[in-house]
This record gives structure tokens, sequence and C-alpha cells, in this order.
């Protein structure tokens, strides 16, 4: 089977779980992989850590590696349609990567998210005379895309993590555009627990940023009774603010604490407790630049740990639940939000035995990494 280059702009991080899972899914169908990243995150998951040691960096190429210089007349065209880069700053690293591809022997690049990763990749993969494919995720689709058009006409292929993303990218490409959503590691996930009895109400996850709807989650959860919980996992620029709000909102004080932040955890800590709550509550929105979640892997690991889901009608969260395996409230709402989680709440919990079994079977049959990365591999080694 052919021998992948991963092209990353930074890796391992800790909010981008779904890169190795697949990497480890592709391994796992017999394709050799080779990571390549431009620089290191500060923090990642333990089980990315081997990934992490096999991982090269654009710069531990040459300078300017020469090798190739002579077939730049194939990514030329390409090149002069990049306005994010410079002509010869994106044909360095473009050399760079093929130097390291090519001692490598990769036979295929894959690109995850279509910023500068991805056009590296295609100017690395011209020089070489390979394949070449990109995943687009969210922001660089929605928010901040980067001379998108011609990324999508060099690519032999194309994966889109919503069906949405996929329709729309393939009206501007006549190359393949494959709908391949983020799945999840099902090796890491027991069967559902049938002996559920959370103690806590309410779980969110996510970076605290704009487009996860947190300010909504505060206002709903101040409409709540006062015995309400609701933890907070995770981290990002909005956590000042978002504390601010919740002292204003009276959720934080010496006689109520109604929520907890607790910062960045590992996944396995996800794993570990999930089944101590009620549901996760996950309010996505658009943020005001267009960002926005694609088919949300906190729901799917909540689908799989057992865990009832409240969220929004984003399209990404409406092709994962289809209505029928979690509650979905309209964006930025946030009265119809704490109505759906004091409804949730008063539940008993036999009452939610079926949709825990329903979503269940849902995830571990629509979107195990396994049964997507087959579908890759397949496009892959078709080319």
């Amino acid at each position: 089977m052919k021998k992948i280059g991963y092209v990353i702009p930074v890796f391992p991080t800790l909010s981008e779980t779904f890169v190795g899972v697949e990497i480890r899914a592709m391994k796992t169908l017999g394709h050799a992989v080779q990571p390549y990243a431009f620089s290191p995150g500060q923090h990642f998951q333990p089980a990315d850590n081997e990934l992490k040691t096999q991982c090269r960096y654009l710069s531990s190429a040459p300078n300017y590696p020469f090798a190739n210089i002579w077939n730049f007349h194939r990514c030329h065209r390409f090149l002069t349609q990049q306005q994010g880069f410079s002509y010869l700053s994106l044909l360095r690293q473009g050399l760079q990567l093929a130097y390291l591809a090519q001692q490598d022997q990769c036979e295929h690049l894959h690109a995850h998210f279509a910023w500068h990763s991805t056009a590296t990749a295609i100017v690395a993969a011209k020089l070489l005379n390979i394949p070449v494919s990109f995943v687009g995720h969210g922001a660089d689709i929605y928010a901040t895309p980067q001379d998108i058009d011609s990324k999508l006409k060099a690519a032999n292929f194309i994966c889109a993590v919503t069906k949405d993303m996929q329709n729309e990218l393939q009206t501007a490409t006549k190359s393949p555009v494959l709908h391949i959503p983020c799945g999840i590691d099902a090796s890491q996930y027991p069967p559902l627990n049938t002996n559920w009895q959370p103690k806590k109400d309410f779980l969110f996850i996510g970076r605290l940023v704009e487009k996860k709807g947190l300010d909504t989650l505060l206002h709903a959860l101040s409409q709540l009774p006062s015995d309400t919980n609701l933890d907070i996992v995770g981290d990002g620029p909005l956590r000042p603010s978002l504390n601010q709000l919740a002292h204003q909102l009276g959720l934080n004080s010496h006689t109520r604490s109604q929520v907890h932040f607790l910062g960045h955890k590992e996944s396995a800590w996800y794993r570990q407790h999930a089944n101590d709550y009620k549901a996760l509550v996950a309010p996505f929105t658009i943020a005001p630049n267009g960002d926005k979640d694609t088919g949300p892997l906190v729901i799917k690991e909540a689908m799989a740990l057992g865990l009832p889901v409240i969220t929004t009608d984003l399209s990404g969260c409406n092709e994962i639940l289809e209505q029928q395996y979690g509650l979905q409230v309209p964006m930025d709402d946030h009265l119809a939000l704490a109505n759906a989680m004091a409804t949730h709440r008063l539940q008993p919990i036999s009452a939610l035995k079926q949709i825990r079994a329903r979503a269940f079977d849902r995830v571990m049959d629509q979107f195990t990494a396994l049964s997507q990365a087959k579908r890759l591999s397949t496009q892959v080694e078709a080319l």
C-alpha cells in the first residue's frame, strides 16, 4: 500500500486529536505514514507521543534544498495563483517538504487544513510528481480561507468533514470531493455502561472561543435552579471574560458556585469521568468571522461514552444527531437552551437509556476512524 506523508500545520496539539486518530487508523489498514509539520505543539495528548517522535519538521530540511529545483515549472502556475504567500517563500518550503518526502519515499501527500500546509503539500507533490489531497475543516474554509479555489483545482481529491462542505466545495472543482467526517478510535471506548448513575449535571469540553457559544451557556445556566452545576473543561482566549460573565450572572459567589472552570484535561479524563455527568452541553454557534465547528468530535465521543448530548441546530451537529440521537435547540437562544437543560435534568435515568443506546449504536456504525480511513485509503490507492 502507498506510503503517505501527512502535512500538518502544528503537530501534535491538544485540540486536534483527530489527526493522530486518523493516522493510526491508516496505519492499521497497512499504510506506512510519515507525519510532517511546521512546528510542534506545546500541549498534546499522550496517545500522540509516539507520532511526535516520528514527525519530521520542515526546519530539519536544508534551508535551500535544490534537488528538485529543475521541476519548479510543474508548480509555477500554482505558485503564481497564491496571494497568501510570496512565490519564493512558498517555493522554498515546497522544496524543503519535497526533500524530506523524497528521502522518506512517500508516494502521496495528504494535508490537514486548507492553509499553508495544503499549499506547501501541493507544491512539494508537483515537484515530486506524486498525488496530493487535503482536508477542509472549519475556519480554513469558512472564516479565513486562503486561495482556496486554486487549491481545489490543484489537488487530486479533497476531503470535507461535513456533507454541507462537500456540496459547497464540489461546485468549485472537478476533482472529487469526498465526505469523510472525523471519526473516533472505537478501540478506546468500552461497551455502553448500563449501570449509569451520574452525580453531576452538565459538562462542557472544548476551547474557550466564540464559536463554542459559552456566553449563551452561562446565560442559560443563570436561568436554572441554584443547585444546577456545570463543569467547563478547556482553555482559551475567552477564559477571563467568561469568568467575569459568570460572576456578573451570580454563578460564582460565596453562597453559590454553579460553574467550575477546570482548564485543560487529557482525553483520558473524558473517558474516565463522562459517566459522572447527566449530559454534555455543546451550544455551538457561528463566530462573527464565520468560523464554526464542523462535525464536532466531542459530540461523537459523548455518544460513544453514553453521555447524552444537548447542542444546537448547527449543520454539523444535525448531520451527527439527525434530531433523534440528542437534543438540539436554536443557536444563540439561551432561553431555549435553559429549557432543554431543565427538562433533561429532571428526566429519570431510566427514560434516558434508550437515547443513550441509540446514540452509541449510531456513532459506532457511522463515525469510527477505521470506517472513515477505509474510504480515504480506497481513494489514495485508486490514484
